[in-house]
């Protein structure tokens, strides 16, 4: 019967700590590698970039600031205020005609107390409203000046077109213009035709005569380019009347109706 031999026995290991062989040393770390180790983990956050960029930003808004001035300098500054304005109710007739007593325009629009008039002082003005004004003569009405567009005569308007209105006078007697040469020039700025003011647009005068026995008076229409809007540039106002190649636009800017059987400022003498 044969034998296995048998295996050495190993020897037990030593308890823990009485191995001969020292445990590695652990350096510890500095205080900068600790500081940069926590720099790389933390988060990055927006304020962090603003911070680590700010001249980048102040640099961007400056720019960015600078091109809204530049845009907003190059503009024309332009109001669109047309003149005259443009009505968008009712128009109501005027119901008074040259060479009707006072009393009667009383009972009509209620009494006024009447006012001096400069061109003549035999003359009594009676106002009506925003540009509305009766002129009398020994309280008999010798002239109607109406210039707001609320209100028409016999269908003159103001901001009534320069054909129409001629039409219109033609009901009444021939249309005639009375103005002559127009002396005032319009200029270009930015694109708008202009002229220095609204007062400085150029007038022309439509005339018609009506005499017996429809009766006896004038009728006088002014007409001037309608202005779009106010154009401001350079510290200037300018009454625009047209943008480009379009040419302005001539429309009634006030209605006056002169008695002629009563001699006064506004007429030459007695026709009738």
């Amino acid at each position: 019967m044969s034998r296995t031999p048998r295996r050495p026995a190993e020897p037990p290991l030593p308890p823990y700590g009485t191995n001969d062989t020292p445990p590695p040393e652990i350096e510890e770390p500095t205080d900068e590698e600790v500081a940069a180790l926590v720099f790389e983990e933390a988060p990055t956050t927006a304020l962090d970039v603003l911070r680590e960029h700010r001249w980048l930003v102040v640099g961007a808004l400056a720019i960015a600031a600078l091109a809204v001035v530049l845009v907003w300098l190059s503009r024309p500054n332009f109001l669109e205020q047309p003149d005259p304005p443009r009505v968008g109710g009712d128009v109501r007739p005027f119901p008074i005609d040259p060479d009707a007593p006072m009393n009667m325009v009383f009972g009509l629009l209620g009494a006024q107390a009447p006012h001096p008039v400069p061109a003549d002082q035999r003359l009594a003005r009676y106002s009506y409203g925003t540009d509305i004004q009766i002129d009398a003569l020994n309280q008999i009405v010798y002239a109607i000046t109406i210039a707001v567009p609320n209100r028409s005569w016999r269908g003159l308007q103001v901001g009534m077109p320069e054909r129409n209105a001629a039409g219109t006078l033609a009901l009444l007697g021939t249309p005639r213009d009375t103005t002559g040469r127009v002396r005032e020039t319009p200029i270009e700025v930015r694109g708008f035709t202009v002229y220095p003011s609204l007062d400085e647009r150029p007038l022309r005068v439509l005339r018609a005569e009506v005499r017996p026995p429809n009766g006896c008076y004038d009728v006088l229409v002014d007409l001037k380019p309608r202005a779009v809007g106010i154009l401001l540039e350079d510290g200037r106002r300018y009454a625009a009347v047209g943008r480009g190649e379009a040419e302005p636009e001539w429309v009634v800017t006030r209605i006056r109706i002169v008695n002629r059987a009563i001699r006064g400022p506004y007429a030459a003498g007695i026709a009738c």
